[in-house]
C-alpha cells in the first residue's frame, strides 16, 4: 500500500531488437522538455531484453534527463475538512495561498506559489484545483526537515517533498517489463496468495519458493485495520485463488483475471454474496475474510463515511456479517469490544458444529461466519448447531454479465483502471483513488510513485510493469504516464496495482529493481510467471 503523511483512522542482456517485441525506441535517447505533456518520456526510455524462457522477454528500461535538476523543498499545507475530520491538503484557496504567502514573508521567507489543475482523468473535474506554496530549495532531506521544523514552531504546517515527485518530466526513471506470450510459454501466470490468505510474503520469497521468473507485487490488501494481526495480507478487493473468492469486491473495481491457458483479461468487476440457511432464509454477505465492522478502502454497503471505494480510509459499520474461508488460515478475529457478536463453525458438508463467541482456531477444511449488530440475531436465528448453511458469491462484470470461475482462475484487483480497448481511460474517481473533496490524498493519485501495473495486447501478450520511486533513484510514474507506458508497450487494457513501498520485481530468488521499502514489505498477494519446468 502507498504510505501516506497523515491520515484518519535476471541478469538484462544488452541490445536487443526491440521491434521483435511489436515496438521500438530510439537509437539515442533525447531529453524530453518541460513541455505541456509531461507523459513523452515514456518514448524515450532506452531498453535492454533478455529471454530467459522461451515466451517470456525481460525488458530493463532506463531514462535520464540531464536538464531537470529536482530538489527538496517544503510544502506548506492548506487547511481543509473532510467528513467532519480537519486533515491538511497539498494545495488551498488562493485566498488562503496571499494570506500564507504574505506571513511567510513577514517571518523573512521567500514563498512561491504553483497552480495545480486536476488530472486529466475521465471522471474528475477539470482545470483549476488549487495552490500549492512551497518554501526553499535545499540540497538534501535532511536540510529540508530542519528547515520544517522551523516552519512548524512559527505556526506553518510544512510537509517536506521531493520535487522531482511532482506531475512534470522526470529526470531518471527505473523500470522492468515482462512480456508473456502465452502461445509459446510453457508455465502458468497467476495471482498467488500463499498457503493462507491471512499471510503476507515479499515477492522475492514467492519468487524463489515458485521458482518464478518474473514474480511482483499484486493488489491492494489489509495494513491498517484495526485487527490488522488477524487479517493483515488479505485483499481489500477481490480476490480468487483457484476458483474460489477469497474476498469480496471493492466497488466496481479494476481486476486482473488469470484463466486456463494463461488467457488474461483487464476490466472492471463487482461481486453479490449471499448466505443461505436451511430453513429456506437467506441474508446478504458482506465481506469475506476481513474484520467484521471494518472494511479498509472502504465499499460496503451500509458503512460510513461512505459506501464507496476510498482508497487509504478505514469505514465502519455496525452491523455486519463476514465468511471466513477454510483457506483464510488458522486463528480468527476475537469479538469486538462492545456489542453484540457471534460465529458459527461449519464442516466441509454445511452443517454448523459449533455457536458462540468470535475468535479461536478455524479447524482444517471447516469455514465460519462472524455477524456483529442485527446480522448475529440474523445468524443466531438461522445457524443453530446441526442446521445447514451455505455461502454463494457472483463475480460479474461492470456489464452485468457473469465471470466463469474454474479450478484455474485467479483474480488480483487494485484500481484504477489505465488503458481500456487502447486509449487512455483512468476512472480514478469511480475507483476511489482520488476524491475531490478528500485533497489531503491528492498526492495519490496525481503524483509520481512507485508503481506497478499489469496490462495485455490485442494477441493475449500479458505486460507486467514495475517503476521505482526513490528520491535522486528512480521518480516513479503518476497514473497518466502508467497508462502512457502501458500503451507504449502495445497494451490494449491496463490496470495498476498496488504500488509505493509494495513495489518490486524479482526473478528466479533475486529482485531485480530497487524497492522504496527496506527491508522488503510483505505483501497481500503476487503476480507470478512460472515455467513449467
Amino acid at each position: 500500500m502507498f504510505a501516506r503523511p497523515h491520515r484518519r483512522q535476471i541478469g538484462i542482456v544488452a541490445g536487443a531488437a526491440l521491434v521483435l517485441l511489436g515496438f521500438s525506441a530510439p537509437a539515442q535517447a533525447q531529453p524530453a522538455s518541460q513541455s505541456a505533456d509531461p507523459t513523452t518520456f515514456v518514448s524515450q526510455i532506452s531498453w535492454t531484453s533478455s529471454s530467459p524462457v522461451a515466451g517470456v522477454t525481460l525488458l530493463s528500461g532506463t531514462y535520464s534527463n540531464p536538464n531537470v535538476h529536482p530538489f527538496w523543498t517544503v510544502t506548506i499545507q492548506a487547511p481543509t475538512e473532510f467528513a467532519g475530520i480537519s486533515e491538511e491538503a497539498e494545495a488551498g484557496p488562493p485566498s488562503w495561498a496571499q494570506s500564507t504567502e504574505s506571513a511567510l514573508v513577514a517571518d523573512g521567507y521567500t514563498p512561491s506559489a504553483t497552480d495545480l489543475q486536476w488530472p486529466a482523468y475521465t471522471d474528475d473535474p477539470h482545470g483549476f484545483m488549487g495552490v500549492r506554496v512551497r518554501v526553499g530549495d535545499y540540497p538534501t532531506e535532511a536540510d529540508a526537515n530542519t528547515a520544517a521544523a522551523q516552519l512548524t514552531a512559527d505556526g506553518f504546517a510544512p510537509l517536506v517533498e521531493w520535487t522531482g515527485f511532482d506531475p512534470t518530466t522526470p529526470d531518471v526513471e527505473l523500470v522492468h517489463v515482462a512480456i508473456v506470450n502465452p502461445a509459446t510459454f510453457d508455465g502458468r501466470v497467476f495471482a498467488y496468495h500463499g498457503t493462507a490468505i491471512d499471510s503476507r510474503a515479499t515477492a522475492l520469497q514467492v519468487s524463489a519458493t515458485l521458482t518464478s521468473v518474473a514474480s511482483t507485487n499484486g493488489g491492494f490488501f489489509t495494513i491498517d485495520a484495526p485487527m490488522v494481526n488477524y487479517v493483515g495480507g488479505v485483499n481489500t478487493g477481490l480476490s480468487v485463488q483457484n476458483g474460489v473468492v477469497e474476498s469480496l469486491a471493492n466497488g466496481d473495481r479494476a481486476a486482473v483475471v488469470f484463466g486456463a491457458h494463461n488467457q488474461t483479461r483487464v476490466l472492471n468487476l463487482t461481486t453479490q454474496a449471499w448466505l443461505r440457511a436451511g430453513d429456506g432464509s437467506s441474508t446478504r454477505l458482506l465481506g469475506i475474510n476481513r474484520d467484521p465492522g471494518y472494511a479498509e478502502d472502504c465499499g460496503v454497503a451500509g458503512f460510513t463515511p461512505t459506501t464507496e471505494p476510498r482508497q487509504n480510509t478505514v469505514c465502519t459499520g455496525e452491523n455486519d456479517i463476514v465468511e471466513f474461508t477454510p483457506q483464510f488460515g488458522t486463528t480468527l478475529p476475537p469479538a469486538p469490544s462492545s456489542g453484540s457478536s457471534l460465529q458459527v463453525i461449519v464442516n466441509p458438508q454445511g452443517r454448523v458444529v459449533s455457536v458462540g463467541t468470535p475468535g479461536g482456531t478455524l479447524p482444517t477444511g471447516d469455514w465460519a461466519v462472524q455477524a456483529i449488530g442485527t446480522d448475529a440475531a440474523w445468524l443466531s436465528a438461522h445457524a443453530p448447531v446441526g442446521a445447514r448453511l451455505a455461502a454463494d458469491t457472483q463475480v460479474s462484470t461492470a456489464q452485468g454479465q457473469p465471470l466463469p470461475l474454474t479450478p484455474s482462475t485467479t483474480v488480483s484487483s487494485a484500481g484504477p483502471m489505465l488503458v481500456q480497448d487502447g486509449h487512455t481511460a483512468i476512472d480514478a474517481v469511480t475507483e476511489g483513488t482520488l476524491d475531490p473533496q478528500d485533497l489531503n490524498d491528492y498526492t495519490f493519485s496525481a503524483y509520481k510513485h512507485a508503481r506497478t501495473m499489469i496490462g495485455v495486447r490485442a494477441n493475449g501478450d500479458i505486460l507486467l510493469a514495475t517503476v521505482d520511486g526513490i528520491a535522486g533513484v528512480s521518480e516513479g510514474m503518476t497514473l497518466t504516464e502508467e497508462a502512457a507506458l502501458m500503451r507504449s508497450l502495445g497494451a490494449t487494457d491496463a490496470m495498476n496495482l498496488d504500488g509505493g513501498g509494495s513495489t518490486q520485481f524479482a526473478s528466479y530468488g533475486k529482485i531485480i529493481d530497487q524497492p522504496s521499502s527496506n527491508p522488503l514489505r510483505p505483501v497481500g498477494d503476487t503476480i507470478d510467471v512460472v515455467p513449467a519446468s
